[in-house]
């Protein structure tokens, strides 16, 4: 008995994890993830969700707000890493000359900074500390950090204290990532400061522009900052849903896949 409690115990911890990275998952998603049958993983959701670990919803479950606590920066990195840099590679060629754009604090879309050392008159608004420091070290672009509080996991700025500064400004191109994209919901995250900022920043951008890799299509977070119809550009790689890559050509948003 306590081999199977402790298999339990086990198996509810990865379902918490699963949450903490994805946001949301299905029932049948898990069934197919620990090969049990659908009541042995509504038990599990149910006892977690006596314990505040995640919200129920139809077929299946969202993080509670005590899951969501993000992984260290570092670690989010090394997920799917290469993808992250081929897209990082292909968004930096996007930006031209003299141009202001903006770059968000995420581990996908802050690592264009790499790859932008021979621009030149390019302004780069971002909330990341990782990226400001970077650019400031390594390049002789303008940058302009965002305020608001630090998020020592993300390395980033919450908020939208800088709006006012900001309020008259041109920004070109605006480079988001997110923990999650569908057509039905766009572009979501997880944290309120985050898509507050996020939300002000697309109002602006003449160009929005989406960093997602194929693990994060289908997925839905917290709160969308960015609908699907206000996209214009995703960058993502070969592995993204066949038929998600169509209902984005239907909806007229250009995919890059690398």
């Amino acid at each position: 008995m306590a081999e199977k409690n402790n298999f339990i115990e086990e198996r509810q911890q990865r379902i918490t994890d699963l949450l903490s990275e994805y946001g949301r998952i299905t029932v049948k998603e898990l069934c197919r993830e620990f090969h049990v049958s659908n009541v042995t993983i509504r038990n599990d959701l149910n006892e977690l969700e006596k314990h505040g670990k995640l919200v129920r919803t139809h077929g299946g479950a969202m993080a509670s707000k005590q899951v969501i606590a993000e992984q260290p920066f570092n670690v989010r990195m090394r997920k799917h890493s290469d993808e992250k840099e081929r897209m990082a590679k292909t968004a930096a060629d996007l930006i031209e000359d003299g141009e202001a754009v903006f770059i968000d604090g995420g581990t996908t879309a802050s690592l264009v900074r790499l790859f932008v050392k021979d621009k030149n008159d390019v302004t780069i608004l971002t909330p990341s500390s990782a990226v400001a420091y970077y650019l400031s070290h390594h390049t002789s672009i303008n940058i302009f950090v965002m305020g608001g509080f630090l998020k020592r996991e993300s390395y980033s700025t919450l908020g939208a204290s800088s709006s006012n500064v900001i309020k008259d400004w041109n920004i070109s191109k605006a480079f988001f990532g997110a923990y999650g994209f569908s057509v039905e919901h766009g572009l979501s995250d997880v944290h309120t400061g985050f898509i507050e900022q996020k939300k002000y920043i697309a109002g602006k951008a003449q160009t929005n522009i989406g960093m997602i890799d194929s693990s994060k299509w289908g997925k839905v977070s917290l709160d969308t900052y960015l609908e699907a119809k206000d996209l214009d550009i995703i960058i993502t790689d070969k592995d993204a849903p066949p038929d998600m890559l169509e209902a984005m050509k239907q909806n007229n948003i250009k995919a890059i896949l690398v």
